[in-house]
C-alpha cells in the first residue's frame, strides 16, 4: 500500500512538473508575440516615417522643371495658365514594376486625357526611345534632368505619379506600382477601375 503511494506521489509530481513547465512554456510565448508586435509596430512606424521623407508634401510648390524632349530639344514643364492639372508619372525603361504597372498607367490616360494632362518624366536615357514606342506611350515624355528638379521632386525611386494642380501645387504623390491600397486610392481620386499589375515573362522575372 506504501509503495503504491509513494508511486502515485510521484507521478502527481511528474503532472505538476509538466504542468508548470508547459505554463512557462506558455507565458514565454506570450511575451515573445508582444515583443514581436512592438518591434514590428515600430519598424512599421519606421517605414512610414521614411516613406513620407520621400514624399511631395500636399499643397507644396512645385517649381518648373526644365528637361529634354525626345529629340532633344530643351524644354519646360510648367503648370500655371494650364488649365488642367499634370499628372506626372515618373519612370525608368529598366524598371519592372514600371513594366508591371503600364496597364494601369495607360487606363488612367485612357480615361482621364479630358481631365487631365499627363506627363512623363524618364530617368534614364538609355532604351527610352523603344520603351515608349513600345508601350506606345502617346504623351510628352521628358528626360535629362538637373539635380535640382530631381532634389526638388524628390525624385529617385520608380514608378511615382504626382499630380499638380494648375496653380502649381501638388495634390497628390504616390511612391510605387498601383497595389494593394495604393490601388485603392488612385481608384478613387481618378474615379477610375483599373486592370491590376501584368505578370513579368519568366526570362524577365528571374532577372529581377
Amino acid at each position: 500500500m506504501e509503495g503504491r503511494f509513494v508511486s502515485l506521489r510521484r507521478r502527481l509530481g511528474i503532472v505538476s512538473w509538466r504542468s508548470t513547465f508547459v505554463y512557462i512554456l506558455a507565458v514565454a510565448s506570450v511575451s515573445l508575440n508582444v515583443s514581436l508586435a512592438h518591434k514590428l509596430k515600430g519598424l512599421s512606424d519606421t517605414q512610414r516615417v521614411r516613406m513620407s521623407e520621400r514624399l511631395l508634401k500636399i499643397g507644396a510648390t512645385a517649381p518648373t522643371i526644365a528637361a529634354k524632349s525626345l529629340d532633344g530639344r530643351r524644354d519646360e514643364i510648367s503648370y500655371r495658365g494650364d488649365t488642367k492639372p499634370t499628372v506626372l508619372y515618373v519612370f525608368t525603361p529598366a524598371c519592372s514594376w514600371c513594366a508591371r504597372n503600364m496597364d494601369n498607367f495607360k487606363q488612367l490616360v485612357d480615361k482621364d486625357s479630358g481631365q487631365y494632362r499627363f506627363v512623363g518624366l524618364s530617368l534614364s536615357e538609355v532604351g527610352l526611345g523603344e520603351y515608349v514606342a513600345k508601350n506606345d506611350l502617346k504623351i510628352p515624355v521628358y528626360r535629362g534632368f538637373s539635380q535640382e528638379t530631381l532634389k526638388a521632386y524628390k525624385l529617385g525611386s520608380t514608378p511615382q505619379t504626382i499630380v499638380i494642380s494648375p496653380e502649381g501645387k501638388v495634390l497628390q504623390d504616390w511612391l510605387g506600382a498601383y497595389i494593394g491600397d495604393q490601388k485603392s486610392q488612385i481608384e478613387a481620386f481618378f474615379q477610375v477601375s483599373l486592370p491590376g499589375l501584368q505578370e513579368l515573362p519568366k526570362e524577365a522575372a528571374a532577372k529581377n
